[in-house]
């Protein structure tokens, strides 16, 4: 299994989904970071409250462009009945945070 693939085991059933939908959408991207520990959190300067403590975030790398239409296809996604879309897209300059 890839790192990518581990990323995802950790997120939610509803979180993973969207991510699986996303990469589909946009095969360059890259998953650096899903669930994590309150201490690894920390190590990477996370806030409290992060939603990658709850599995339900992930962040993704690629390039510029990439990222920019990644972050365009998360806010209007979709993927069930009464899905309202992402809590959180944010473009860190380096990466994108999604959290659902």
């Amino acid at each position: 299994m890839t790192n990518g693939g581990l990323i995802l085991d950790g997120l939610t059933p509803h979180a993973r989904l969207h991510a699986l939908c996303l990469l589909a959408a946009h095969p360059g991207l890259r998953p650096t970071s899903g669930r994590r520990s309150v201490e690894r959190n920390r190590a990477v300067g996370g806030v409290q409250g992060s939603f990658h403590l709850t599995g339900r975030a992930i962040d993704l790398s690629g390039g510029r462009g990439l990222l920019v239409a990644a972050a365009r296809t998360a806010r209007a996604q979709r993927v069930s009945h009464g899905c309202t879309g992402p809590e959180e897209v944010i473009d860190e300059g380096d990466h994108l945070h999604v959290a659902w």
